[in-house]
């Protein structure tokens, strides 16, 4: 009788073990287990030149497999078919929002836009995003021009030049800064190859993918014009230093929409 018990015993805590193990592999799956990231991109990009350098804005619908990501990092190599080779990185992330018609039939897009720190994919859908991707090496370049030509502005300044502004931009610093702007630009007619690098908490590599773009002469004939656009607007800065914005000459930049697309 008592060994009855005993086997009956044993086969009431095996079972009981037996349907904790659907809950253990799972734990464990979980646990080792890695996303698959895959980034689907809009078919047009986004290429322009600011006062912030070169410019390269692509939406992405983004989805993982398997487990939640956390990107904490994204990166772009573009290539251009004579070797040329450019880093960018992202800075900002833009959200579609709602989309609203008025009575003439214009369309209006609300987006958010937040800094790029760190992005969340969950499994449970598709993320869509612009992001916003800029030349760090040519902003710190741009950086170390832009300071010496701001010190001689405050120099002027302080020992009262007469019409110290116009003075500024005179001045061999604020030339050479121009010039850096001009010969920064370094988009040129040609095909593009783009390496995006993901960079995601679990993954011990980057996740890689690899698209391409071609930007035509008239392409680079209308973003050659943002040079002086982005040489005039630093002037701005100096002349119409401490003046209402409403009496700032309005400047807009001119971008160009090429197809962007998956290499195969």
């Amino acid at each position: 009788m008592e060994k009855t018990i005993m086997d009956g015993t044993f086969w009431l805590a095996l079972v009981g073990a037996a349907s904790w193990l659907p809950q253990i592999i799972s734990w464990f799956y979980s646990w080792i287990a890695k996303p698959r990231l895959r980034f689907v991109p809009e078919d047009k990009t986004e290429i322009g030149f600011t006062s912030l350098g070169p410019i390269f804005n692509q939406s992405f619908a983004i989805s993982t497999s398997r487990k939640d990501a956390l990107i904490e990092r994204i990166t772009l190599a573009i290539v251009h078919e004579s070797g040329a080779k450019h880093d960018f990185y992202w800075k900002f992330l833009d959200e579609r929002g709602a989309e609203i018609t008025s009575t003439t039939g214009d369309r209006a897009e609300f987006r958010k836009n937040q800094p790029a720190i760190a992005l969340k994919i969950s499994v449970l859908g598709l993320t869509e995003k612009k992001i916003g991707f800029q030349d760090l090496f040519y902003q710190n370049k741009l950086t170390s021009c832009f300071r010496p030509a701001q010190e001689r502005e405050i120099y002027l300044e302080k020992t009262k030049v007469a019409n110290y502004q116009q003075e500024t931009i005179k001045t061999k610093e604020f030339l050479d800064m121009l010039d850096f702007i001009k010969s920064g630009f370094y988009w040129i007619e040609g095909k593009y190859d783009v390496y995006l690098r993901v960079y995601e908490t679990s993954l011990r590599k980057p996740h890689i993918e690899h698209y391409k773009f071609e930007l035509s002469k008239n392409d680079i004939g209308r973003m050659e014009k943002n040079i002086e656009i982005t040489q005039e607007s630093l002037k701005d800065l100096v002349l119409y230093k401490g003046k209402d914005l409403k009496e700032w000459p309005q400047r807009f930049y001119n971008w160009v929409n090429p197809s962007f697309y998956r290499a195969k």
